[in-house]
């Protein structure tokens, strides 16, 4: 029976080393994963904050835009109008009148 209980501890002591193995791997394991999570939450956390950063840039270039394009708008008008001035002033000159200036 000497050689029994010689296995026997043999295998004793192997399962215990074993388990002792895995619940280290195990407890890497789960220490690793809660740490890529916490990363990843933290990286989720920066880029939720750049895309509010980024829609509010968005929307202060939108509103510009359309400011520019009202001042376009307005200055085309002012164009056309002094263009037309001109035309009618040219019609007045070419009839006999001096040269005027438009201020």
């Amino acid at each position: 029976m000497d050689w029994i209980t010689a296995l026997a501890i043999v295998c004793i002591t192997a399962g215990v080393t074993i388990s002792v193995v895995v619940l280290v791997a195990v407890g890497s394991i789960r220490r690793s994963l809660n740490e890529t999570s916490l990363r990843h939450a933290l990286h989720i956390k920066r880029l939720s904050e750049s895309i509010a950063t980024l829609t509010s840039q968005q929307q202060a270039a939108q509103a510009d835009i359309q400011a520019l394009s009202t001042a376009n708008r307005h200055l085309s008008d002012t164009v056309a109008a002094l263009n037309e001035r001109l035309a009618d002033g040219e019609v007045v000159r070419r009839s006999g009148g001096p040269a005027r200036l438009l201020h």
